[in-house]
């Protein structure tokens, strides 16, 4: 699109550029007749990106100036021009992501003063979002609920990080204790009616992904800490290298073989759960990226056959769960896009088929601006935020994202939520900053510090649901250590907050943004 731009202003520069040529000659100048324009409405046809061409015939130079952004000419909202015949101006018009109409006017002008201002009104119709239908009929009892209005019942979502996605004999290998019935009753308790648990199976299988039953019943138990109380569960696949971690120089000989035994996991654990409700919820994958010299590579690939593996696990998935029956042929289930990033989900991202309408939702993880989100010992050179958002842009340290979280979370709405996929932010967070030589030698003020993580929390989780996702924090119950502090509750201190001041902004914002649908 800006290559056509260009090449359009050079095509304006270059016909003004001779009409001004002739306007110079010894023509009678009113051969090219009066100022005018060959219409004064234009009226889109849709709400999607779109062209139309006005043309202008003036004995004169002329201004032509455009009231709103999202109209332009090749130029921006300004063009000048020379004397002309019927000169064409293309007008470019973008998405206009807003279900109401809107309107720009163009303003001719004759720069000599000679003639009347000229007027142009162009109209866009709005975005008009899919009819989500709230149920299915069809649907057996306890699964009636389509994925948008299950979204609904959805208010605060909560990670159990590092526990069942752990390495090593069972979930307590990366520090954390085991999961108890107190802990979700707690967390409940603390307004949260969601809760995702990441686990890792191929610790607990064998090659050939045959999972021990110790395992799955250890997993069934703590599904029904939540379940058993009416929360909302989502069980994943978390960190089972096997498929999240692919070498592309291999994957040609390998996919075959990875895709079976991807299929024979999850038909193991749909077999499990056949006969529980629309509660419980399956998410395929989590984050999966490609190894490069031994090396976890996080950037966007440039390899498409990468995002074509991608869209073979998601469907893989589905037609693996809804093959067990039950009420797993209306289960909703949590499809992923390549590495669960929302950018790429947007340029890539491929809707896999389903056997039953509306039962599906896209992740992606949010943990943007990563400077303020996280902390990295990089505080020598500045690489660290430690406050956000325009009531703490004034402060040095500090980074102001509100206007990008904004755009992104509109596109995604557009592209998905708009267009019959719920949208659910599996995972965000925001760290709480710890104290450090170096930084508490900057002036760092660790109570505005706070201050603004909760005004962050609070922001993220009102325009997540403003814009149709269900929001769920990771809390890997890390504080004040060296890794990543996602912390939340303290597992081993009866689930009490290490900031309550998060928690009760995590609740406003859940309390204050409204679904879409």
């Amino acid at each position: 699109m800006k290559n056509s731009i260009f090449r359009l202003g050079l095509s304006l520069w270059a016909v003004s550029t001779m009409l001004f040529t002739l306007a110079c000659s010894d023509d009678d100048e009113q051969s090219y007749g009066s100022f005018a324009i060959d219409q004064t409405d234009i009226t889109l046809e849709s709400s999607e990106a779109a062209t139309a061409v006005v043309k202008i015939t003036s004995p004169s130079n002329w201004k032509a100036e455009i009231s709103a952004n999202w109209l332009q000419f090749a130029t921006g909202t300004q063009t000048y021009g020379t004397p002309c015949r019927a000169l064409a101006l293309t007008l470019t018009a973008t998405t206009n992501r807003e279900e109401a109409e809107r309107t720009a006017t163009i303003t001719f002008t004759d720069l000599t003063g000679a003639s009347k201002s000229l007027a142009l009104t162009v109209k866009q119709p709005g975005h008009e979002p899919y009819n989500y239908a709230g149920e299915n009929a069809s649907a057996p009892d306890g699964m009636k609920s389509n994925a948008a209005l299950l979204m609904t019942y959805m208010n605060t979502g909560w990670n159990m990080g590092n526990t069942m996605e752990s390495t090593g004999a069972d979930e307590t290998s990366w520090g954390n204790p085991r999961i108890t019935k107190a802990m979700i009753d707690a967390l409940k308790a603390q307004g949260f009616n969601v809760v995702r648990f990441p686990v890792r199976w191929t610790p607990r299988s064998n090659e050939d992904m045959d999972i021990d039953p110790t395992c799955l019943a250890r997993v069934k138990e703590v599904v029904d800490y939540a379940y058993s109380q009416g929360m909302y569960v989502i069980l994943n696949s978390h960190h089972d290298r096997f498929y999240d971690r692919v070498v592309p120089g291999t994957l040609v000989e390998t996919k075959e073989g990875i895709l079976g035994k991807f299929a024979h996991l999850w038909t193991q654990i749909a077999t499990t759960f056949k006969e529980y409700d629309e509660h419980l919820l399956f998410a395929g994958t989590n984050e999966v990226i490609y190894i490069s010299q031994g090396n976890e590579i996080w950037d966007e690939p440039t390899d498409e056959n990468l995002y074509l593996y991608m869209n073979d696990l998601n469907q893989t998935f589905i037609n693996a769960v809804r093959a067990t029956g039950g009420n797993n042929a209306w289960r909703t289930l949590v499809v992923q896009p390549w590495s669960c990033s929302p950018q790429l989900a947007l340029k890539h991202f491929v809707k896999p088929e389903d056997s039953v309408a509306d039962r599906l939702m896209l992740e992606f993880h949010y943990y943007q601006p990563w400077s303020f989100c996280q902390q990295g010992d990089n505080d020598s050179w500045g690489g660290n935020h430690y406050y956000w958002g325009a009531p703490y842009a004034q402060l040095p340290h500090a980074t102001n994202t509100e206007s990008d979280m904004l755009e992104l979370f509109g596109n995604l709405k557009h592209q998905f939520v708009d267009k019959g996929l719920p949208v659910i932010m599996g995972e965000y967070g925001a760290v709480k900053h710890r104290k450090t030589t170096g930084n508490q030698g900057m002036g760092i003020n660790f109570t505005l510090s706070e201050e603004s993580r909760a005004y962050y929390l609070e922001f993220v989780v009102r325009e997540a649901k403003n814009h149709g996702f269900a929001a769920l924090f990771w809390d890997n119950n890390c504080i004040d250590t060296t890794g990543e502090n996602f912390g939340l509750f303290d597992r081993n201190n009866g689930m009490k907050p290490y900031s309550e001041q998060a928690v009760a902004a995590i609740q406003k914002g859940a309390e204050t943004g409204v679904y879409p649908f």
